[in-house]
């Protein structure tokens, strides 16, 4: 999908403090992710790796990572 950033990772965040911190697999990205709103709120954190994501406390996204533990 197109994005208004070219990022250098495979996952991205959304930092927003009034919304679940969650976090988004670029490559299986779907329409449901509404990463677009993400960006332009510039709520966007591009993480290395999905460990990286985790670990800062980010849960992986239910549309584009549903097989993941912790999926919400």
């Amino acid at each position: 999908m197109a994005h208004w950033n070219d990022y250098p990772t495979r996952y991205v965040g959304d930092a927003n403090p009034n919304r679940p911190r969650h976090v988004h697999d670029l490559a299986n990205e779907k329409d449901s992710c509404a990463l677009h709103a993400v960006e332009w709120a510039n709520n966007a954190v591009p993480f290395a790796t999905k460990q990286a994501a985790t670990t800062a406390g980010y849960a992986p996204c239910l549309f584009c990572m549903p097989y993941d533990k912790g999926a919400s």
